[in-house]
């Protein structure tokens, strides 16, 4: 699934004066490798740690998500300092619907920025790009993801059960649609 048009990365950042949600880079890999070995990481996450290999090979996955249109991979960063706080992801299903994933980096939970990033990115999936719908699915037990969807005005429109090899789960869906 994708988009049938490759995505330009961001040129400029997208910024409230707090956070800043731009394109990944080299010197952003080992913030992002250590957080993908946190505990809470690994348990809301599909993604496996972060190891040697999926490093070497980590921005070439990235360029190929924005040409290819299948998604559009971010940093979320601190404003002031450039500094990796997180990452943020939009994955497209089509040309019109996206799904927002996102995490923030341990050591900075708990201080607003996961609300501050989906606000910044809803903007701009709806307004620069277009996309008509964003799905965020939260599994219902994270409930600072659910609040999360809750804060940046996602509407929580049922749930689905996802079949994790011998477990399931449960993942709440909430939408934000334009207008």
């Amino acid at each position: 699934m994708g988009r049938s048009t490759p995505i330009e990365p961001l040129s400029q950042p997208l910024t409230d004066g707090v956070v800043a949600v731009r394109p990944r880079r080299a010197p952003d890999l080992p913030a992002i490798e250590a957080a993908s070995h946190d505990p809470d990481t690994v348990r809301w996450l599909d993604d496996p740690p972060m190891d040697e290999a999926a490093r070497s090979t980590s921005l070439s996955r990235v360029e190929e998500a924005w040409r290819t249109g299948r998604a559009a991979p971010l940093v979320i960063a601190d404003a002031l300092t450039d500094e990796p706080v997180g990452i943020i992801n939009l994955q497209f299903r089509d040309d019109d619907v996206a799904t927002v994933a996102y995490s923030v980096f341990p050591a900075r939970r708990g201080q607003g920025i996961a609300p501050r990033a989906v606000r910044l990115l809803t903007g701009w999936g709806l307004n620069e790009l277009g996309l008509r719908q964003l799905l965020l699915e939260a599994d219902e037990g994270n409930t600072a993801s659910v609040r999360v969807a809750e804060k940046c005005g996602f509407r929580r429109i049922g749930s689905r059960v996802e079949e994790t090899g011998d477990s399931s789960r449960t993942l709440v869906v909430f939408v934000c649609a334009e207008g």
